[in-house]
């Protein structure tokens, strides 16, 4: 799935979903997270799709976007809906469950081993993370790559022009 990334006004952006389904999603963000580096933030939404591939979580965030799932700041901009498309979009949700939460918490995670306010000491950050949301892509060449992709992410994002999208593609396997 191909997204783009866009500023907005203030700390706002936007990101343009480019879905298999032939819908365009548009998905509204507001939070960064620090990742260090020349450039040293990046929007969230943007950390969740680095982190979330590099670690292999496949119903995080992006997973569930993918899927057909649609959050409550997710709005449909072009396309046609399927019919019954909200309740499988629920069901998406649903179904992922807590790894949306693990999602978010590995985001943070990873993003401040990025930043340098963490080590990459995984029997540390397994136990700030807690058993209950580990998971096991969490490896040092994933924390290390996971690093460079939000470094290099950071730089693009604050070197954008208004209206100028930062693309990435989202896919597993």
């Amino acid at each position: 799935m191909r997204v783009e990334f866009f500023r907005g006004e203030r700390r706002f952006y936007r990101s343009l979903l480019h879905r298999s389904d032939g819908l365009l999603v548009e998905f509204q963000g507001g939070a960064y997270n620090k990742v260090g580096g020349r450039a040293p933030e990046v929007p969230h939404d943007l950390a969740h799709l680095i982190v979330e591939q590099e670690l292999g979580l496949r119903r995080g965030v992006w997973g569930v976007l993918a899927a057909g799932g649609m959050f409550g700041h997710a709005r449909v901009v072009a396309g046609r809906r399927a019919p019954h498309a909200t309740r499988k979009g629920r069901a998406v949700i649903d179904e992922a469950g807590d790894e949306i939460m693990q999602a978010e918490i590995l985001t943070r995670l990873v993003c401040d081993v990025a930043a340098g306010e963490l080590a990459p000491d995984l029997p540390a950050l397994r136990r700030q993370a807690g058993e209950r949301w580990w998971a096991d892509g969490v490896t040092r060449p994933a924390l290390d790559r996971s690093r460079e992709r939000l470094r290099a992410a950071g730089a693009a994002w604050s070197a954008l022009g208004p209206e100028e999208p930062l693309e990435a593609v989202w896919q597993l396997g």
